[in-house]
């Protein structure tokens, strides 16, 4: 597949993504948001408060929408057998490969010759994956490992919500994790784990790097419950008052 081909299948299924989010966070009920907040450390006094800047907010939806409860039940799920089942006949079956996303640990390798780039899965044995996207096609960038969420969108794979970066030490603790055990040696799961270091500052790209890895994203309505004022100066402020942190 050629490179103009790719783009004409990719670009509506972009728009698409972006329709099926703007519609399953009104999936999410406040518990799916309390818990979500919670887990990224965005729960303080009673209700969510978010950072300056849009990030935090995509987050937050996508642990909310994503990430399951303790009944192993996700918002996402309760979209697909509700509110998706409106959706016409192309949006439905994308949201249902949506549905299968899953969040793991790439590298970039560079520009694939159909467009976008291709990745290493390094959960995953370092499995090659076509991700088509313009925005990281652009830059293709090559150093450090980083978190997101993708499904398989047929001939290739789609990404959505915000990519993390990590570390070295991070990447290959997760690594040999996952050879040991099957799974991430985190107390929560990667995509809160990496989430949650970003929101915090223990983590950051460069801003080239961070700008060609930022995914559009719906932003969850969390009108009642949220503010804008910074968490982290707030962590700080409550930091220095007890002596430790948390």
């Amino acid at each position: 597949m050629n490179r103009d081909a790719a783009l004409a299948l990719y670009r509506p299924i972009r728009a698409s993504v972006i329709r099926i989010l703007e519609k399953a966070v009104s999936a999410c009920n406040q518990s799916d948001l309390k818990r979500a907040a919670k887990a990224l450390g965005l729960w303080v006094n009673e209700k969510i408060v978010l950072p300056e800047g849009d990030e935090a907010a995509e987050m937050l939806s996508d642990i909310a929408l994503f990430e399951p409860n303790q009944r192993s039940r996700r918002a996402f799920d309760v979209f697909l057998s509700g509110d998706a089942l409106r959706l016409d006949a192309t949006d439905f079956e994308l949201a249902r490969r949506m549905g299968h996303a899953f969040f793991s640990l790439f590298h970039c390798t560079g520009r694939h010759e159909g467009g976008g780039v291709e990745l290493e899965d390094l959960l995953d044995g370092n499995r090659r994956l076509w991700l088509m996207d313009q925005r990281i096609e652009e830059s293709a960038p090559l150093a450090g490992a980083f978190g997101m969420r993708l499904f398989d969108a047929g001939p290739f794979h789609v990404g959505f919500g915000i990519a993390a970066p990590t570390d070295d030490e991070t990447a290959e603790f997760a690594i040999q994790g996952v050879r040991r055990n099957g799974r991430t040696p985190f107390r929560h799961s990667l995509a809160i784990t990496l989430y949650g270091d970003s929101i915090n500052g223990r983590m950051q790209f460069d801003p080239e790097m961070e700008e060609a890895l930022y995914l559009p994203y719906a932003t969850a309505i969390v009108s009642g419950t949220s503010t804008h004022q910074s968490a982290r100066s707030h962590r700080a402020s409550r930091e220095k008052r007890t002596g430790k942190r948390k």
